[in-house]
Order: C-alpha cells, then structure tokens, then sequence
C-alpha cells in the first residue's frame, strides 16, 4: 500500500497516480494529483514568457569563450609570476 505525498491517504494498486512534478517514485490520489496539475499549469503560465529571456540576453552581450584565449593568457601570467620570482 501507498500513501499520497500530498495528504497521506493510504492508496490502493488503482488509485495511485505518479506525481507531476516528482515522478514516478511519489504517488498521489486522485484529487491531490488534480490539485498539483493545477499548479503546474499555472506556474507554467506564469514562467513562459520569460523562457527565452536570458537566452536572448546573452546573445546579444557576445559571450564567446574562445579556449585558446584563455590559455594563452594563462601561460602569459605564468610567464610574468615565474620571472618575478
């Protein structure tokens, strides 16, 4: 027997939904899972329109890492710190 994440009641083999948002291992009843679909939904709506916000943002600024820059200017620094000391 299952209990629901959500109120505790006991489940029985049918009655046992998966979670919507933790998965398979968290059961929850019949209403509960209705409730938690609920707020899914809504805080869906809620996020998607700033979905692509940051992805845009960071776009536009450029930020290439080109690794051959950074280790080349690694091995500049190594250069000056080794013939300082």
């Amino acid at each position: 027997m299952n209990k629901c994440e959500e109120c505790g009641k006991k489940l029985g083999i049918l009655q046992a939904y998966n979670h919507p948002a933790l998965g398979k291992k968290h059961t929850v009843c019949c209403n509960c899972f209705d409730k938690v679909s609920e707020s899914l939904q809504k805080w869906t709506d809620f996020i998607l329109p700033y979905a692509d916000f940051f992805q845009k943002s960071n776009k536009d600024k450029n930020f290439d890492f080109n690794l051959k820059n950074i280790s080349y200017s690694f091995i500049k620094l190594q250069k000056i710190f080794t013939n300082i000391l």
